[in-house]
């Protein structure tokens, strides 16, 4: 009798390879002695939440599908047009939806079967696995609206309060996964996205007692879901994919691009009409898009700030802005309308924080609470962990070829035996597979290099086939 191969993800929001302890987390560690670990595995940039999300679902770069950042400006979509992707009414608001490419659970929907996800963080980052398919969604911030799905969530009891470290929220949704995903056939693929240590490493920073309590909550979790399917034996069932999204970096100072620009406004007085969210800068709805030569005295300003790193822009202005770089670069030669003007990262070191771990970055943001942020292309930021554990992969094996959030996708619908949508930009693992035809694989990294008046700055990318990974901002020199 032939298995019918099933997918179990688990996701530790903002989880930095560097700071995972095979001794703290020994559930985690022995999915890695049984399976591959892809040491040089990289977030989309930016390096957002719910950016990566769709990557990880469409296997796509935000170029292709459509989520540019946690917070967008897409004129018209709301009152003020501004899109809250944690927020899935805004998500539901865009025109002509959400995802511009087709997720792996739109492939499986085709044969009748769904994606079931259980999720600690906002409803946007939940719906975004299975957007057109909502029928299995257990999140603790949202029912979206669906009375089948207030049944699901009332079966599993009261909803925790989000404390934090939001452990009891965690094993809510262990719960579900446990109770109503795991006997299902129809669930090929069941996703628990929990949003510790992100949450902890916000609040309280990199190495803090707190991070260190969500990722034994984390690990426990895990522990679990694993023993359940030893139990029930259904382990020889699912292969199991334990991942982060994103890393993070020690907020060293910060300032909303907003209030920059504002600054700016006053200094040079001559600046098209332009707005911000989140890292990038916009036109102002219903005024005209600015020519290059406007943005100049703009980029120039920015540049000569201590905090600015790296700019990036629209493919349309990239080639009369010798000192940015083009954002479709960075998104595997991909663009779409929700694209801003110009994106900014911050400035970041190798410095260490209090409790000695590497990595600051001169946060865009006024949040004086958080700790800690992500969405640089510093390389604490755009690297992640990926483990993949099961049947169909590799046992002890480290693999050092680059792959990425864009991955996912293709490499799930491999494993399912389903065709790969031609939207993907990513590749299969075969590197991580068992049973697989291989063909050698030579990576390749380009420097991505501008030229400012006294200095030079730049970014790697790394290179696989057709496929491409951001893999850190050029400045200063760093080991990672």
């Amino acid at each position: 009798m032939t298995i019918q191969r099933r997918v179990l993800i688990i996701g530790a929001d903002g989880l930095r390879p560097d700071l995972y302890d095979p001794t703290l987390m020994p559930n985690v560690a022995a999915l890695e002695a049984s399976g591959t670990r892809l040491t040089d595995y990289h977030a989309s940039y930016p390096s957002h939440t719910r950016v990566n999300m769709s990557s990880l679902a469409t296997g796509a770069t935000p170029g292709q599908h459509g989520i540019v950042a946690n917070t967008m400006l897409v004129p018209g979509a709301t009152n003020d047009h501004i899109v809250d992707t944690s927020n899935y009414e805004h998500l539901d608001a865009l025109v002509p939806k959400a995802l511009l490419a087709r997720s792996f659970s739109d492939v499986l929907a085709e044969s009748n079967e769904r994606v079931a996800v259980a999720g600690t963080g906002s409803s946007g980052t939940s719906v975004l696995w299975t957007i057109n398919d909502r029928s299995r969604i257990v999140n603790t911030s949202a029912a979206y609206g669906i009375a089948d799905l207030y049944d699901l969530r009332e079966k599993l009891g009261e909803i925790p309060e989000p404390n934090t470290p939001q452990i009891a929220r965690a094993n809510y949704a262990t719960r579900a996964v446990r109770d109503l995903y795991l006997e299902d056939d129809r669930n090929r693929v069941i996703v628990m996205w929990l949003n510790e240590p992100d949450a902890s490493l916000h609040l309280f920073g990199l190495g803090s007692p707190e991070s260190v309590e969500a990722m034994r909550g984390v690990d426990a979790c895990v522990g679990t879901l694993i023993d359940t399917l030893e139990h029930t034996g259904r382990r020889d069932q699912f292969d199991i994919i334990f991942m982060s999204d994103h890393g993070h970096s020690t907020v060293k100072a910060h300032s909303t691009l907003r209030e920059y620009l504002h600054q700016v406004e006053r200094e040079l007085r001559t600046l098209p009409q332009l707005v911000t969210a989140s890292d990038y800068i916009y036109a102002r709805p219903g005024a005209p898009s600015p020519a290059a030569s406007e943005l100049l005295p703009l980029i120039d300003w920015l540049y000569a700030q201590p905090w600015c790193d790296l700019i990036f822009a629209g493919s349309h202005l990239a080639a009369d802005l010798p000192t940015t770089i083009p954002l479709t670069t960075l998104w595997n030669g991909k663009e779409n309308d929700r694209q801003p003007l110009l994106a900014v990262s911050p400035a970041w070191s190798a410095e260490q924080n209090a409790f000695g771990i590497p990595g600051t970055v001169d946060a865009l943001t006024t949040q004086a609470a958080l700790k800690s942020s992500h969405g640089s292309t510093s390389p604490y930021d755009m690297h992640a962990l990926m483990i993949l554990s099961g049947p169909s992969f590799q046992e002890g094996r480290h693999s050092t070829i680059p792959a990425g959030a864009i991955d996912l996708a293709p490499t799930i619908l491999t494993l399912l035996n389903k065709d790969i949508p031609s939207t993907m930009d990513g590749r299969p693992l075969h590197e991580a597979l068992r049973s697989t035809h291989r063909q050698a694989i030579e990576p390749k990294q380009e420097a991505l290099l501008i030229n400012l008046d006294r200095e030079q700055r730049g970014l790697f990318l790394e290179r696989v086939g057709t496929s491409s990974y951001v893999h850190g901002s050029a400045q200063g020199q760093y080991h990672y």
